[in-house]
């Protein structure tokens, strides 16, 4: 199992009904986005995020994509004014370098891919980012939740005893589809990626992002410029 089999399965009916902005969200966007250029969002799912931005935002012109076909079919049935588009975050080729004013990579998207293609996500978000260009960033945050250092021992020693790399930070899912994952210690799970603070300011510093402000609660956000 993997992420995009659990966003195509077992979160999908969640994900497409979603609406409106968490509060976090919604200060970072009133804060950061400008009603002008363009703005592209990763990970929309059923385009919660981009619905709201549309709102506020009358004159931005707003690409909004996700790798799971399911929720790009949802969100097209909620607007024709978003330009929704079944893209992997990993290879956005199909938009020259700085194409995008603003970019929207908040609901964790960056946690959910593969831990060896983080480098790659955030590459990519920086190279299709105009100069001066905003970045809002949001990250499942290891600090953040209490349980993840005990829930990591126990998965890592099980990992361990089949052979398997140990891996801190990435952790399988508590819940699938609202409900308890009873696979949770199995092999094969799909697991997200939990970061501390002081690596992924590394990381985006190292591709060249500016760190603006960083808030955190449960989650970890970060506002970047190119």
């Amino acid at each position: 199992m993997d992420n995009h089999s659990v966003y195509a399965n077992e979160e999908l009916e969640s994900w497409t009904e979603r609406s409106g902005l968490l509060d976090q969200e919604a200060y970072h966007i009133k804060k950061y986005i400008q009603d002008h250029g363009r703005l592209i969002e990763a990970g929309t799912g059923g385009g919660r995020i981009s619905l709201e931005i549309n709102k506020a935002f009358k004159d931005l012109d707003i690409v909004a994509f996700d790798f799971v076909a399911e929720m790009i079919h949802a969100a097209k049935t909620k607007s024709d004014k978003i330009n929704f588009m079944v893209l992997d975050a990993t290879d956005l080729s199909v938009f020259q370098d700085a194409t995008f004013d603003h970019a929207i990579y908040l609901q964790q998207i960056v946690s959910l891919v593969p831990e060896e293609k983080i480098f790659d996500v955030l590459n990519e978000a920086y190279r299709v980012l105009k100069k001066d260009g905003v970045i809002l960033f949001s990250f499942l945050y290891y600090q953040g939740r209490k349980i993840n250092t005990p829930l990591s021992v126990m998965v890592n020693i099980i990992r361990t005893m089949r052979g398997q790399q140990w891996r801190r930070q990435s952790l399988p899912w508590l819940k699938l589809g609202g409900k308890i994952n009873w696979k949770f210690f199995g092999k094969g799970q799909a697991t997200t990626y939990w970061f501390e603070e002081e690596e992924i300011r590394k990381i985006l510093e190292r591709i060249g992002f500016k760190i603006v402000e960083i808030k955190k609660d449960n989650m970890l956000y970060m506002v970047c410029t190119k």
